[in-house]
């Protein structure tokens, strides 16, 4: 069997029955990972949800399949992201590429009963690339994910699919796995659809979760593949779902309706601790769309922590609006060890911000910035470029705003519009975009890429000057070594993060070039097959044997 870097790891370790025939394998599509990029993520989403399904008896491994960073060779930048969507197309097309290989024998060696897969715009393609593969090898297959639950009954025309799930997956999951495949008794549960024959069953959305706590903490240990994390990498948490915000370019608020739930500070530290003790990890990250929102539970979270570890014990970030911001939330945050905020500005043009309905000014967004950095933190910000009705004068505010805050780095968005946002209404009726059922431009479009043109007050030869203009300075910025930001990376710097990086660097000279972001795929590609070796485990988890040879490339 050809699987990367697998290690064989006691059934008791994995947290499910590590053996050939598990229940489920819930899977996180790969993307990034399509374009050569080196990432490592947790699907938080599907790992709580297999997480839970083992507390219910049931065995259920997950799998993001985007992690890579033992395989990629290109480091993020503003530049190289933008133009490598390309790559993302290019590897749907190449059913010979080794990571749709390592899907198939992933699954073909767990041989799970059902494959879910969790879909969101960006990533369907690549989703129902598996769901293919997954349909080749006999396997019942299910979705849900922010898509679904945005295009609805809508998704239940692929034939590829079997079941979609509305809605958040605790609740219909488990009642639809103790029912299958009693069609009469699955029919009747609410956040369930599918489709025989011309029948389409469409039950609606799974009643909202109210108290979050009820549910354990995401076990990493029944992860896939988890040796290429590293132990901070594995300490990614949600402490809420939802948003209460309604921008106008997110699709948050038809997936959530602007209702959020919140995690409890003491559900929250339980988990914090529990990653210090098992993965020996002082670094975490809060992956909420605003954690500092709910001001009450965050800074209860904070105190928390103080009182059980001590001031700045912990190094960790999150995201904020800039209306949450003030000097007792920097406080708290400090004290606990926060030391990286990530703040939503999206444009330095007060007409746009008014327009995508973001909730803050721009003297608001500067004093956040500002404010943030003087209690010495790390300020990631966000910016988005290419909104239908932004103007040469509007990018140029941008321009001159992020000139004037200096922020520490700058993740620069080219305008996508996603369905079920008001702007992707917008596009469609003026005719900067065709609503296409089958979404077959997002193979080519995304929220980085340089191929995005929705606009109708510029040429895209206009823009395209203006953006690369852009993309330019928010690189230079995010590279720019100052004292601050040179004795930040040292602080955090661990020998595995050094380790990586020169083992990155090596790779990306090895590797020929067409220009930033377009990698010689084959090449990639031939050093990997080469790279990659039989092992008795996979993913981490210790599998049966099959009676034939296997067949070893």
């Amino acid at each position: 069997m050809n699987i990367q870097h697998s290690v064989e790891i006691e059934p008791r370790q994995t947290g499910v029955e590590a053996t050939k025939g598990i229940d489920i394998l819930l899977i996180n599509p790969p993307y990034e990972r399509l374009k050569g990029f080196t990432i490592a993520s947790i699907p938080n989403g599907i790992l709580g949800l297999g997480t839970y399904l083992n507390s219910l008896g049931y065995d259920a491994a997950v799998w993001d399949a985007d992690t890579s960073y033992d395989e990629g060779v290109l480091a993020y930048d503003n530049e190289n992201r933008a133009s490598a969507q390309n790559n993302y197309a290019a590897s749907l097309e190449n059913d010979s590429l080794y990571v749709w290989q390592e899907i198939r024998e992933t699954i073909e060696r767990l041989n799970p009963k059902f494959v879910g897969i969790t879909l969101m715009t960006p990533t369907l393609h690549s989703g129902l690339k598996i769901a293919q593969i997954a349909k080749d090898l006999g396997k019942t297959v299910l979705v849900g994910g922010p898509h679904v639950n945005i295009v609805q009954k809508k998704v239940l025309k692929y034939d590829l699919i079997d079941f979609a799930f509305f809605g958040e997956g605790e609740n219909p999951l488990p009642k639809f796995m103790a029912a299958y495949p009693d069609l009469d008794e699955i029919k009747k549960i609410p956040g369930l659809g599918y489709r025989r024959d011309e029948e389409i069953v469409f039950n609606g959305f799974a009643e909202r979760i109210k108290d979050l706590d009820e549910f354990p903490h995401p076990d990493r240990d029944i992860l896939l593949f988890k040796e290429r994390y590293m132990p901070s990498e594995l300490a990614t948490i949600m402490a809420s779902r939802g948003c209460p915000f309604k921008c106008t370019f997110c699709a948050s608020v038809p997936i959530w309706g602007r209702n959020t739930i919140y995690r409890s500070p003491e559900h929250i530290v339980a988990e914090i601790e529990e990653l210090y003790k098992r993965y020996n990890t002082r670094q975490f990250r809060f992956f909420d769309d605003t954690f500092t929102v709910n001001r009450k539970k965050m800074i209860g979270v904070c105190k928390l922590l103080v009182e059980k570890f001590g001031d700045r014990f912990f190094s960790w970030w999150c995201l904020s609006t800039v209306s949450s911001i003030d000097d007792e939330v920097l406080y708290w945050l400090k004290r606990a060890g926060a030391d990286q905020v990530h703040l939503g500005i999206e444009t330095g043009s007060e007409k746009v911000m008014a327009t995508i309905q973001k909730g803050c000014t721009k003297d608001q967004a500067r004093d956040a910035i500002l404010l943030a950095k003087k209690y010495g933190f790390w300020v990631n910000t966000f910016f988005i470029t290419g909104f239908p009705f932004e103007e040469e004068a509007d990018i140029r505010e941008t321009m001159e705003f992020i000139k004037e805050v200096q922020p520490d780095s700058v993740n620069l968005c080219t305008f996508t519009p996603y369905p079920g946002t008001a702007l992707f209404d917008t596009c469609v009726e003026k005719g900067l975009m065709v609503e296409d059922d089958d979404y077959e431009q997002f193979k080519y479009i995304g929220h980085h890429s340089a191929s995005n043109f929705f606009m109708y007050t510029m040429t895209k030869e206009r823009y395209g000057e203006l953006r690369d203009e852009l993309l330019k300075l928010t690189t230079e910025i995010s590279e720019k070594m100052t004292l601050r930001k040179f004795h930040y990376r040292l602080k955090n710097l661990t020998f595995a993060k050094l380790v990586r990086k020169i083992r990155l660097l090596i790779r990306r000279q090895s590797v020929m070039w067409k220009g930033p972001g377009h990698m010689l795929v084959e090449r990639v590609q031939a050093a990997e097959t080469r790279r990659r070796h039989v092992s008795d485990g996979i993913g981490g988890l210790s599998v049966e044997q099959p009676n034939t040879p296997s067949n070893n490339t």
